[in-house]
Formats: C-alpha cells, sequence, structure tokens
C-alpha cells in the first residue's frame, strides 16, 4: 500500500511529506481505513499550494468528543494574523475547489477540513 510504503517505511514522495503530521500514528490509521482519502490529499496539495504558497501546513486526526463516530483529518494552513481576512476568502475560493475536484470515492471529501 501507498502509505505503508512511502510514510511508515519513511520513503520520500509521499503528498503527507509536504505537512507536518501532528498526531502520525492516528493521521496513518485514518487515511488506511479510508479508501480514497490519500487520492484527495495528493489532489488537493497543489491547490494548497496556489492559494497559500508561502504558508506551511500541518495535519491532525481530530475526534469529535462530543459527536459519536464524528472523526476528520484537518489540513492547517498556518497562516499570518496580518493577512486573516484576505487569507479567508481565499480559504472559501480553496474549499470549491476541493469540493469540485474528481476523485475515485467522493464520500471521503467530508472526512478533509482545511482551515487557517
Amino acid at each position: 500500500m501507498l502509505i505503508q510504503e512511502n510514510v511508515l517505511e519513511d520513503n520520500k514522495g509521499c503528498v503527507l511529506d509536504n505537512f507536518k503530521l501532528v498526531n502520525r500514528d492516528e493521521i496513518i490509521n485514518f487515511i488506511d481505513e479510508h479508501n480514497g482519502l490519500l487520492e484527495l490529499i495528493e489532489k488537493s496539495y497543489p491547490l494548497v499550494r496556489k492559494y497559500f504558497p508561502k504558508y506551511s501546513y500541518c495535519l491532525l486526526y481530530s475526534i469529535d468528543p462530543e459527536i459519536l463516530n464524528l472523526e476528520h483529518l484537518m489540513l492547517f494552513i498556518n497562516g499570518d494574523e496580518d493577512f486573516y481576512d484576505e487569507d479567508c476568502l481565499r480559504l472559501r475560493d480553496l474549499e470549491k475547489e476541493i469540493d469540485d475536484l474528481k476523485v475515485s470515492n467522493c464520500n471521503v471529501k467530508p472526512l478533509l477540513l482545511v482551515d487557517i
């Protein structure tokens, strides 16, 4: 599997190398459990770079403590507070483009949340 080969064995070339993985093991397990999520991240990454080329990015696996079985992968764009309003406008455009992406399993789209 791509994740096993490129992340668990620390090979280079996986899209996840472009992110700080906050809780690495949980992220990898979550991606492994949701077919198509890695594809969505791979297709989303160039869009993130297009809209926010000067920022760094991180991924965080998150469970909602109040809603049973609600879990997400959060893609955080580490923005600049001085440009927050402009970044929020770009974020809306980015989210629309990610929503429009063609992926093999569109059911994974709600599992990836993007925020600044």
